[in-house]
């Protein structure tokens, strides 16, 4: 599954920690400690989240092609999971922090940064800033002779624009994604490298190649639609407006480029806050925060678009199960997961640090991501 791939980032430290594995890695912790950064604010009175721990170790889930269940203790014990966060409506029924890492520490959000930048387009499209048709040459003239210039909107979120691009994950191999991001290129210019892009693989809106530069030029895009800076559009739009309890932090490279398709920090609470806006058609706290429209827009799956060759489907910059209907999951690599199932009102918030979380841990997390949700649904 195509995702930013961050091994060069935390100079492979390997953990000592419990409940971590011989190949976790430190780096996705507190980031904002090490790189640059911009920064969020909080909102004055968080929303409140209640908690109401439940047992949950009636849990048993089967990973896939195995024959034998397992427990979600088990799962913990097998994987490099940070943090694994429950909510039941607006309830924490479960939270635990692994490795020594604690509530309030920052962590990377890899891909999920990418259903974000979604959250605050739908905003700007409401406001008037964007629209769905609006094509990258028209927002970005210096793009017009680029393989992005008649990409829209629609087409870059839903990954097809039709710009050849290379999807990698190896430290020095080239790719695409890897060649914009902010701390293994920290002194590349990701605006004038985008520009450069020439060569197209298909007419826009019709192949799906996932690939971070597509969400580089969207956010680039936002950006110049809001003033420059995504994290004080952020702040002012949704992070203060949903009740975020700590700062946020998108990491820049060295030229202040913000890296907005998998770059964002924050903490595990703030992630379920995300996860629960999007439950509740982007109403929080008695506040509209995101249009419910555009909720339903990227939560709906369009067999009509563009979609991988093998579930799971994409949908505005946020991926969608196989079940549908109106399930969905922001997704980075190396374990970030926020599983939204607004039928069972449950949200799922997993973090880990390690390619054995995410690439082989896949196969454990979707099946214990229903386990929880089916007991939780039950009542049990």
């Amino acid at each position: 599954m195509p995702r930013i791939f961050f091994i060069a980032i935390a100079a492979i430290l390997h953990c000592g920690l419990a409940y971590a594995q011989a190949d976790c890695l430190r780096g996705f912790r507190n980031p904002q400690d090490k790189f640059p950064h911009t920064t969020a604010q909080p909102a004055a009175t968080p929303f409140a989240l209640k908690v109401s721990e439940m047992p949950l170790g009636g849990v048993i889930y089967r990973p896939r092609g195995e024959s034998e269940d397992r427990t979600l203790d088990a799962y913990l014990k097998k994987f490099c999971t940070t943090g694994l966060l429950v909510l039941k409506d607006d309830t924490i029924v479960f939270e635990r922090h692994l490795q020594g890492h604690d509530a309030s520490d920052r962590l990377l959000s890899a891909s999920v940064s990418k259903t974000i930048l979604s959250l605050l387009i739908g905003i700007a499209i409401d406001e008037k800033k964007l629209a769905l048709d609006d094509k990258v040459r028209t927002i970005l003239p210096d793009f017009k002779d680029s393989a992005f210039a008649d990409a829209t909107v629609e087409d870059l979120l839903r990954m097809s624009s039709g710009a050849a691009l290379v999807e990698g994950y190896d430290v020095g191999r080239f790719s695409d994604n890897l060649a914009i991001n902010p701390i293994v290129e920290p002194f590349r210019d990701a605006r004038e490298f985008l520009r450069g892009k020439k060569e197209l693989a298909g007419k826009p809106g019709t192949i799906f190649a996932y690939n971070g530069a597509q969400t580089a030029v969207l956010g680039l895009m936002l950006a110049e639609r809001v003033g420059g800076s995504l994290t004080p559009y952020l702040e002012q739009k949704l992070w203060v407006p949903m009740g975020a309890e700590a700062k946020a932090h998108w990491l820049q490279n060295r030229l202040g480029q913000e890296g907005a398709q998998g770059f964002f920090v924050a903490t595990l609470r703030d992630y379920a806050r995300l996860g629960y806006l999007v439950m509740n058609q982007g109403r929080i706290n008695g506040k509209q925060v995101v249009p419910a429209s555009w909720i339903a827009s990227m939560v709906e799956l369009r067999r009509d678009k563009p979609q991988p060759a093998a579930v799971p489907y994409y949908g505005l910059h946020i991926w969608i199960p196989q079940a549908a209907g109106g399930r969905s999951f922001f997704w980075g690599t190396n374990g970030q997961n926020i599983f939204v199932d607004p039928i069972a009102r449950v949200v799922i918030v997993h973090t880990g640090n390690s390619p054995k979380a995410e690439f082989h841990g896949n196969g454990n997390l979707f099946p214990l991501r229903d386990a929880i949700t089916q007991y939780l649904a039950a009542g049990k």
